[in-house]
């Protein structure tokens, strides 16, 4: 190692620097004054006396090198929700934002000096709607989201953490509880503790942890109830009961009850998912005049909210879940449901490009509507209904009387 005498190149911002080489290689380094300049040189000469190793690529011996940066878990999760936001569905990244939100808060540390925290529900607001959605850092946080984000940043740990297997547990344990405390429903623990395990794989895809820790712990996630409960299954009886009691919800003038009978009974009969049945659409549907018929599917929407988009609407519209994009779904359905589609249709036709069902409006149907009808098409009282369907003569929107509807 060779250490030249300090120049002073006058009319630099910096005009003092210390030039050195290692193995041959050349450095240098500018200070403002002298006295910084000789002395970074007298600890350059000092390490080389006590033979020290000098880094090739830095040029420094080991007692100069710079602190590395560490990484702390709230900078890193940034840098997964930004990597796992393109192509991903509008509802994954509403559902990694608000995971990846309660495992950092899980790990934040405070201490007795620091600023009192802010808000909870502040914290949880401010990470998921913020902090872990790419789309929305183009606009400055409003200041109570702001000095949120700046206390976790300030008390969240180090990822190098996460090598403590009991930091590990501490964290799956948080993710089973509410923030009021209460146990969290099983499916949104093991949702949580995916991502989770997701994005460890991620740090050690980057360096920042060896392995996985959550592999090393036998953990056992919540038990998901998989069977159908009977007691809460309707019969044939009951399920068409509620279909006439969807008829009478809403006036006469709107008739939202008599608009959405026929996506129930498609739900019913067809056992489609509402996000399938809100884009079907009359051209994938054979509707003989007799027998049974064929629905043809090939595309959902999903009601996510307009922040979680790529075009800042409400709903998107993706695939069929678990099917290649493009790959379809053939759904037999039996004569009843295609005499209540064929009536539908020709009593209220069908909306902007085909789509069978919609808002009174004409729009796309949204969740919030249908699922209102649905509520208050169950608080009617059963007796109530069957004597209005008693009483109420003549064909309904399916095409038959009411006696044999009901």
């Amino acid at each position: 190692m060779q250490v030249w005498t300090t120049q002073n190149r006058k009319g630099r911002p910096k005009p003092y620097q210390v030039r050195w080489a290692v193995d041959g290689k050349p450095f240098y380094a500018s200070y403002r004054t002298s006295a910084h300049a000789e002395l970074f040189r007298g600890n350059l000469i000092a390490a080389a006396n006590r033979g020290e190793h000098f880094d090739t690529e830095t040029g420094l011996p080991l007692s100069m090198q710079p602190e590395p940066e560490v990484l702390t878990w709230y900078e890193f999760a940034r840098l997964y929700a930004e990597m796992k936001w393109p192509g991903a569905a509008a509802n994954t990244r509403k559902n990694t934002a608000a995971a990846l939100a309660g495992v950092t808060t899980a790990l934040i540390v405070e201490s007795r000096k620091s600023a009192k925290a802010p808000d909870a529900k502040v914290i949880r607001r401010a990470l998921t709607h913020w902090a872990f959605r790419p789309a929305e850092r183009s606009e400055a946080p409003t200041a109570d989201v702001a000095a949120a984000l700046e206390w976790v940043a300030d008390h969240s740990r180090p990822v190098s953490d996460l090598n403590d297997l009991d930091v590990v547990r501490h964290v799956l344990r948080c993710i089973g509880l509410r923030l009021d405390g209460r146990a969290a429903r099983p499916s949104s623990s093991q949702r949580i503790r995916a991502v989770l395990h997701n994005a460890l794989e991620y740090a050690v895809e980057k360096g920042a942890l060896p392995q996985n820790p959550i592999d090393k712990i036998g953990w056992r996630a919540p038990r998901l109830t998989r069977q159908v409960d009977p007691r809460v299954v309707v019969s044939p009886q009951q399920a068409r009961e509620l279909l006439t009691a969807v008829t009478y919800v809403g006036t006469w003038e709107h008739q939202r009850g008599r608009l959405l009978m026929p996506f129930f009974a498609t739900l019913y009969f067809a056992a489609l998912r509402p996000e399938e049945a809100v884009e079907l659409r009359l051209q994938d549907c054979d509707l003989p005049a007799k027998g049974a018929g064929l629905l043809t599917l090939n595309e959902v929407s999903t009601r996510a909210g307009s922040a979680w988009t790529d075009d800042g609407r409400k709903h998107e519209q993706r695939g069929l879940k678990h099917r290649a994009r493009g790959e379809v779904r053939l759904v037999p359905i039996s004569p009843e449901l295609v005499r209540i589609l064929r009536a539908y249709v020709d009593e209220f036709g069908t909306a902007e490009g085909g789509r069978l069902f919609r808002s009174p409006n004409g729009g796309r149907l949204d969740s919030t509507r249908y699922l209102d009808v649905w509520h208050k098409a169950r608080g009617l009282p059963s007796r109530r209904a069957s004597r209005h369907h008693r009483l109420r003569a003549g064909p309904t929107t399916c095409g038959t009387p009411r006696s044999r509807c009901g």
